[in-house]
């Protein structure tokens, strides 16, 4: 993740001070001068807390951050005391400028673009999507918090309170949610998928419900409009039209009643109903009779496919038996026992009939096994099919019954009536139109079914690409997740490199890194056998042990991070690697630490900007002295300048 300090500006009420950052930058010299302040105020500005010196409390009025990052390069002004920051960056685009929250979120400040604080600003200006994981690793459906910049920065500011008194909040001792946020962010960094093939999982499963759901409602829906004859908007709309045409219909044969002479009408309801009922009823024998010949038909496919299936079994267990026998040498017949004759080299030596072990070679068993797939799924859909065509001839036929019973009924009542054959007539048009208009009236409704329908399935098909698409992620997180263990090992032996690299005392190259999940607690084990202790920061008796033990364990996380493309911050701020340990009487490990990062920055890390805050100053060799800029700080000296120049003071 490219983080590079440009420029730190602070703001102080008198003047106004620059400090300019190369690649590696190393702030050395007297107490009181500044040095950690430096760090302080890059820390304060991406959102930290702060303790102002006394110098700073007299002076400090703002300070201002330029950072180099994938998209921009962004400046953030903090005010002193100051929950917000003034953050304004240049694009091709343009030139953008706004106010946002430092650490706590108050609503989205760029719209749709999910930016709320300032490590939003950051991973969104460095084309990163902020890393999610779950608050709870005991719950599957815990709620998922973001992994801010600040959680990151535990790796990249080792200030100098807490250096040798806390290990990045991994010890057992740390508070518990720390503790947890620290482990996430070494998943982030080094590719550790535990908890992306969970949370993986957790969505696959919900899209399987999501999709057996919507499998059952079209189900429902399908069932439906095949009850009532309707698969589609257009089917809907032939049957409005024809309803339309049925009822302009019977309004003009009221038409020819009305205006006819009533004496002279001899049709009497009666007939014309019975009339109905019969054609009802041979239509109704005519689907029997059609069903009966599909359910016919579809029995046949069946006993087909079952015989295909029979004959497909037969033929591989033949050819398995061939496989298995046909290098077997009978000498006795395997029936009876006898010795069995003399035969031709191309008979078989039991039977005596020609040999035809050839006849099952790999690609006729592979033909003959296409060749029943094909033909066994032409089966399937020829039986699907006519299953299609039953049900609808079902619902058909339902709903010629249901008309058959109404004339029947009318029948009745029109007998029971004992009307004139004029007012039977006219009734019987007035209720057909009254039957024709209520269904056309609730036809609206059966217009939405379809329309739903099309709307389910399309809703479907996104969920059963989403489903495969996480299936491939998931399947691509597992893989790394077998893989992890490759780079916690070399993370591990970085660790043990940087080590003995610095010369820590009683830890060698041939001792054992042991740094395994879920705590991610380094313990170091000596080669011996025999020997059972364990090195940690915790059992560690020297303050200087532990500084360095510390800073080795960054250095190692940023090493592989680089080597990884893992997105951690370029940056590495050190403010005072040797707070507990004399330059002269230590002067190994002084020399040998310092040395390590000069060959880091030149080598594997030299896409990282370095800021390093001590004491004294260990000047690099000459092939390693390229980007390596040095401040010399004394406090009330015009020589080698505190960080507010001007300040003579506490």
């Amino acid at each position: 993740m490219k983080f590079n300090l440009v420029s730190l500006n602070l703001a102080l009420r008198r003047a106004d001070e620059q400090i300019l950052f190369s690649k590696l930058n190393y702030f050395w010299g007297q107490m009181g001068a500044g040095k950690s302040s430096i760090a302080r105020m890059v820390d304060y500005c991406l959102g930290g807390t702060i303790q102002l010196s006394p110098a700073l409390q007299a002076e400090f009025v703002s300070a201002t951050l330029t950072v180099e990052l994938e998209r921009a390069t962004v400046s953030i002004e903090r005010t002193r005391d100051a929950a917000d920051v003034f953050a304004s960056w240049e694009d091709d685009q343009g030139r953008y400028s706004i106010i946002i929250p430092a650490r706590v979120a108050a609503g989205e400040v760029i719209p749709e673009t999910g930016v709320e604080t300032l490590s939003d600003l950051v991973f969104w200006l460095s084309e990163i999507n902020p890393p999610r994981v779950r608050k709870s690793k005991a719950k599957a459906d815990s709620k998922i918090v973001r992994l801010s910049l600040r959680d990151l920065l535990w790796y990249c500011y080792l200030d100098q309170d807490h250096i040798d008194s806390s290990f990045f909040y991994l010890e057992e001792s740390a508070e518990f949610y720390m503790r947890l946020k620290s482990r996430d962010v070494i998943r982030y960094v080094i590719g550790y998928h535990d908890e992306r093939v969970a949370d993986l999982e957790a969505e696959l499963d919900q899209l399987r419900a999501n999709r057996t759901a919507r499998v059952a409602s079209i189900d429902s829906l399908s069932k439906a409009l095949a009850e009532v004859g309707i698969e589609s908007e257009a089917q809907v709309a032939e049957r409005e039209s024809g309803l339309r045409a049925s009822i302009a219909m019977v309004n003009a044969q009221l038409e020819v009643l009305r205006k006819g002479r009533r004496e002279e009408l001899t049709t009497h309801a009666i007939d014309e109903l019975t009339k109905t009922a019969r054609s009802l009823g041979s239509e109704i024998a005519k689907l029997d009779l059609d069903a009966e010949e599909l359910r016919a038909m579809r029995d046949r496919h069946v006993r087909h496919r079952n015989e295909i299936d029979m004959l497909g079994l037969k033929f591989r267990r033949s050819a398995e038996a061939r496989e298995i026998l046909g290098d077997v040498a009978f000498s006795a017949c395997p029936r009876c026992t006898q010795a069995l004759p003399t035969r031709p080299a191309q008979c078989c030596d039991v039977c005596g009939q020609e040999d035809l072990v050839d006849l099952a070679d790999p690609a006729e068993v592979a033909a003959l096994e296409a060749d029943i797939a094909s033909r066994r799924a032409e089966l399937k859909e020829a039986i699907a099919a006519i299953d299609t065509n039953l049900a609808k001839m079902r619902a058909q036929r339902w709903g010629l019954l249901q008309t058959k019973d109404k004339a029947e009924a009318d029948i009745n009542r029109a007998i029971a009536e004992q009307d004139s054959a004029f007012l039977s007539m006219s009734l019987l048009k007035e209720r057909e139109r009254a039957a024709l208009e209520a269904e056309l009236a609730s036809i609206a409704w059966l217009l939405r079914l379809p329309l739903l329908l099309q709307q389910q399935r399309e809703a479907l098909a996104q969920i059963v690409a989403l489903e495969q698409a996480k299936r491939e992620a998931l399947k691509e997180a597992r893989t790394k997740a077998e893989a992890d263990r490759t780079s916690l090992d070399r993370f591990a032996g970085y660790f043990l490199d940087c080590l003995a690299l610095s010369g820590v005392p009683g830890i060698q190259r041939n001792d054992h890194v042991e740094l395994d999940p879920p705590d991610f607690y380094p313990a170091i084990l000596s080669a011996d056998p025999s020997d059972l202790t364990r090195s940690t920061f915790t059992s560690l008796s020297s303050g200087g042990k532990k500084t360095l033990f510390k800073c080795c364990f960054a250095i190692a996380l940023h090493r592989i991070a680089a080597q990884l493309h893992a997105p951690l911050p370029q940056l590495l701020i050190i403010d005072s690697p040797m707070k507990n340990i004399s330059e002269r009487e230590n002067r190994a490990q002084f020399e040998g630490f310092y040395r390590m990062l000069y060959q880091l920055n030149a080598g594997e890390l030299r896409q990282t900007q370095f800021v390093l805050i001590d004491k004294e100053f260990f000047a690099p060799p000459d092939d390693l002295a390229d980007g390596v800029t040095n401040r010399h700080m004394q406090p009330d000296s015009d020589e080698h300048q505190p960080l507010i120049r001007y300040y003579r003071g506490k």
